[in-house]
């Protein structure tokens, strides 16, 4: 065993798959997935889509990514529902810059004609839960403040509709848009109107398995084990920030202004049923809103981020685009 091999503190596998992570002794951490390098705003020549960045929190220097569509900087007078996006990666890799978010946002707003807010928050393990929810809102605080005309942005101040936001993620990102749907209902953050939530893939989880999701003790293991690195001081696969049938966060969904919701799960996904259990709940706790579901048949986790471009995943961003194009 060499010097490297003989330092390593922790190699985590996730769902059968080689090591994602490594952490050594001496507090280096070793990312092995999501590692290419983040690309820079700007105009993409695909769909005339334009991007940049702002600085939503001072004291900790994170950003997030705008992102208008063609010609909607020439008219003062347009406003678009905004969309408000955040990553995913299990709450340890990937950012707002990763290209495959940054594709997948140009496309989205492209096809949906929306303003959209990619958001960067800091990462686990260096940063752990419940970080990346602090720095969630803190984001959501800085776009609200431009409801008024008055924030920092001339695209958030001029083009957008307050009345029509929106909050999505996939995975880690999904499972944020859940927490922080939750927050504004319990908060009513002024300037967010929140129309509706689209969570992708949702990464929730649970000590007991829901519907047919596997009971095979080494894949749920691996999955908790993952999720105790970014949460080291966790109760455990039932604390209500991966689990939100454990506490009264869902069952605030009921009195919550947001009057849709869409979630999207894949059939091969291991948390394919956890979607589908929180329609069910929602359904259960009386909620007098909208739920629609969409499942992709014969693809797995995130597969459209991968695979832009295959019939699946374009069928996924028309859905999506569609839901906040009907509007509230």
């Amino acid at each position: 065993m060499d010097n490297m091999e003989s330092t390593k503190l922790e190699e985590i596998a996730f769902d059968g798959g080689p090591p994602v992570l490594r952490i050594y002794k001496d507090g280096r951490v070793e990312r092995l997935v999501g590692t290419q390098i983040d690309v820079p705003p700007g105009i993409d020549p695909k769909t005339n889509v334009e991007s940049k960045d702002a600085v939503y929190s001072q004291e900790t220097a994170q950003y997030l990514r705008l992102y208008i569509p063609k010609n909607s900087t020439s008219s003062s007078a347009q406003k678009l529902p905004l969309l408000v996006y955040f990553h995913g990666g299990a709450f340890f890799t990937w950012t707002a810059s990763s290209p495959m978010y940054h594709t997948y946002l140009n496309s989205l707003v492209a096809e949906a004609n929306v303003i959209a807010v990619s958001v960067d928050y800091r990462r686990a393990p260096e940063h752990p839960i419940p970080i990346a929810y602090h720095d969630s809102w803190d984001a959501l605080k800085w776009v609200a403040s431009h409801y008024g005309g008055n924030g920092h942005e001339k695209w958030l101040n001029r083009h957008v509709d307050f009345n029509k936001v929106y909050l999505s993620g996939d995975s880690a990102g999904a499972n944020i848009a859940h927490h922080m749907a939750i927050r504004i209902g319990k908060e009513k953050l002024d300037g967010i109107n929140l129309a509706g939530i689209m969570l992708i893939h949702p990464y929730f989880w649970g000590k007991e398995p829901v519907g047919d999701e596997t009971k095979d003790p080494d894949k749920r293991a691996k999955i908790e084990r993952l999720w105790r690195l970014v949460s080291p001081t966790t109760s455990g696969a039932d604390d209500p920030w991966i689990n939100p049938f454990k506490d009264q966060s869902l069952a605030s969904l009921a009195s919550l202004v947001c009057s849709r919701v869409l979630v999207c799960v894949a059939e091969k996904d291991v948390f394919r049923h956890r979607g589908w259990y929180y329609c069910e709940r929602l359904k259960k706790i009386g909620w007098k809103g909208e739920v629609e579901m969409m499942e992709s048949k014969g693809e797995d986790h995130v597969f459209h981020l991968l695979e832009p471009t295959c019939d699946s995943a374009m069928a996924k961003l028309k859905k999506v685009a569609a839901f906040m194009n009907q509007g509230p």
